[in-house]
C-alpha cells in the first residue's frame, strides 16, 4: 500500500508541475496546492476560487487522490473545459506518506483553531485557500467497509442542493444544532463558517478502488456543472433526489467498550441488538436504524475515540433543521 500511495502522490504532483500546454492555466500555490483558471474569463463568483476539491484530509484516506488525478487529466487534454476557477488540494500528504490518519492531531478537527501540531499548522495554511473558496468538496473514506458511498456535512440549504447536484445517486447524511465532533472544526464546517458552501463525500473503505474513483470523478464533474450553472443563473433542480439521513443516536466511548468485528457503515441494526461488549456485559444498539462510523481501537498509537458508533435514521426534507429530529 505504501508504494501505491507514494506513486499516487508523485502522479498528482508530476501532472500538476508539468502542465505545459494543457488546457487552461495551472499554477502551484504551495505544497500540494494548485489553482486552475480557464483560458478565457471565468464566470464571476463571490470568492476568488469557485470550487475547491480536496483529498487526504485524513492521511490514510487516499482514494480521492485518484479522482482528482482523473479530473486533472481530463482538464489537461481539453476534454473537460470548465468556465470557473478550481482549486486542487491534498490536505495531509505527510500523513499519507506514513499511511496514517494523522501524525500528531486530527487535521479534520483542527480548522479554525490555534493548534501548533503538524496537522494544526497545515490546517492554518489551507485556511487561506478555504476562505477564498465559494464551493468546497472534501473527499474522505471510511475506516470500515461501507454498504454505499454517502455525503456528510452540516446542514445548509445550499449544501444540500450542492450535494444532490454533484451526484444525485449518493445518499446524504446531514446534521444541525451541534458540530460533527466535540474535538474541533472540520474542513466543510470551516468553509461554511467563512461564507462558502462546504460538503464532504465518503467514497467507501479507505484504500484505492476503481469504483470509488469513478464515484469521486462523477461527483467532481457534477460539482463543476452545478457551480457553473449557479454562477450563470441557469441552475434548475432535478426531479430525482437522493435519500436523506441524520443522527438518531451517538454512543460515546466508555472504558471497556469493544465492538464486534465486522460491523460496517450503513449496516441495519435493531434497538437492543448486541453489537459488542461493555466490560462483562453485552453492548446493545441504542436505537434501530443504520450504523455509521463503528470504531475499533486498532491503532494503539492513536488515542481512544471519543465515540464508538452512531446510528442514523431516514428523514424527509420537511424534517431538515427542526429541533428534536437529530438524536443525542
Amino acid at each position: 500500500m505504501q508504494n501505491l500511495i507514494e506513486q499516487a502522490l508523485t502522479r498528482f504532483e508530476s501532472l500538476c508541475d508539468n502542465w505545459g500546454k494543457g488546457y487552461g492555466t495551472l499554477k502551484k500555490h504551495s505544497s500540494f496546492v494548485y489553482l486552475w483558471t480557464p483560458p478565457a474569463s471565468a464566470l464571476p463568483s463571490a470568492k476568488t476560487i469557485a470550487l475547491t476539491l480536496q483529498a487526504i484530509t485524513h492521511g490514510n484516506e487516499v482514494g480521492g487522490i485518484l479522482s482528482l488525478i482523473e479530473c486533472l487529466r481530463l482538464l489537461q487534454g481539453g476534454t473537460l473545459r470548465p468556465q470557473v476557477t478550481l482549486g486542487f488540494v491534498l490536505g495531509n500528504p505527510a500523513g499519507a506518506m506514513a499511511n496514517r490518519r494523522f501524525l500528531e492531531t486530527d487535521m479534520n478537527r483542527s480548522f479554525g483553531s490555534a493548534g501548533t501540531s503538524l496537522e494544526g499548522q497545515r490546517a492554518r495554511h489551507l485556511e487561506s485557500i478555504l476562505k477564498q473558496t465559494e464551493y468546497f468538496l472534501d473527499f474522505h473514506q471510511t475506516i470500515e467497509q461501507s454498504a454505499q458511498p454517502f455525503f456528510i456535512f452540516p446542514y445548509t440549504a445550499s449544501g444540500l442542493a450542492f450535494a444532490r447536484a454533484a451526484h444525485s445517486d449518493v445518499s446524504v447524511v446531514t446534521h444541525w444544532g451541534q458540530t460533527f465532533s466535540l474535538d474541533g472544526m472540520c474542513s466543510d464546517e470551516f468553509v461554511n463558517y467563512s461564507g462558502g458552501t462546504g460538503i464532504t463525500i465518503e467514497l467507501g473503505k479507505k484504500g484505492f478502488d476503481p469504483y470509488q474513483t469513478s464515484v469521486g470523478l462523477q461527483a467532481i464533474l457534477g460539482s463543476i456543472q452545478y457551480v457553473q450553472q449557479k454562477l450563470s443563473a441557469q441552475y434548475e433542480p432535478a426531479d430525482q433526489v437522493s435519500p436523506l439521513y441524520t443522527w438518531k443516536a451517538i454512543e460515546l466511548y466508555e472504558e471497556g467498550m469493544e465492538l464486534n468485528e465486522g460491523l460496517y457503515n450503513f449496516q441495519p441494526v435493531i434497538k437492543g441488538e448486541i453489537i459488542g461488549v461493555h466490560g462483562q456485559k453485552p453492548l446493545r444498539s441504542r436505537e434501530s436504524g443504520w450504523l455509521l462510523f463503528p470504531k475499533y481501537h486498532r491503532d494503539r498509537l492513536a488515542p481512544r475515540p471519543r465515540e464508538i458508533y452512531r446510528v442514523a435514521k431516514r428523514i424527509e426534507a420537511p424534517d431538515l433543521g427542526k429541533p428534536g429530529v437529530v438524536g443525542v
